[in-house]
Formats: C-alpha cells, structure tokens, sequence
C-alpha cells in the first residue's frame, strides 16, 4: 500500500510539473503581448477557448 502510494504521489508530481509549464508559458505569452493576466475563472470573454489536458500516463488514483 505504501509503494502504491510513493507511486501516486510521483505520478501526481510529474502532472504538476507539467501544469506549471504550461501556466509558464501562458503567463510568458501574455506578457509578451503587453496584456493583463485575467482573473482566474473568468471566462465571460474570449467564448471559454479552453482544452482539456491528457495524461498520457497509464497510472490510476484508485486504492
């Protein structure tokens, strides 16, 4: 059980590192474009252009 956990909780980590990668690269572009950040979950404009992101890892949270 412990070993299924330690698992988890790396498979949990790489999943962030990737979302912070991409908050990077959303927060550089911004900035690139002399833009605001907007406030988080306000969709109201742009018509909620939005994708869902993939694991591409075969691990499961299941216990």
């Amino acid at each position: 059980m412990i070993a299924d956990l330690k698992e988890s909780s790396k498979a949990l980590e790489a999943r962030k590192l990737k979302i912070d990668r991409v908050i990077q690269a959303l927060e550089a572009e911004v900035e690139k474009e002399g833009g605001v950040n907007d406030v988080a979950g306000d969709e109201s404009e742009g018509g909620g252009d939005t994708e869902e992101l993939q694991d591409d890892s075969e691990t499961s949270l299941s216990i």
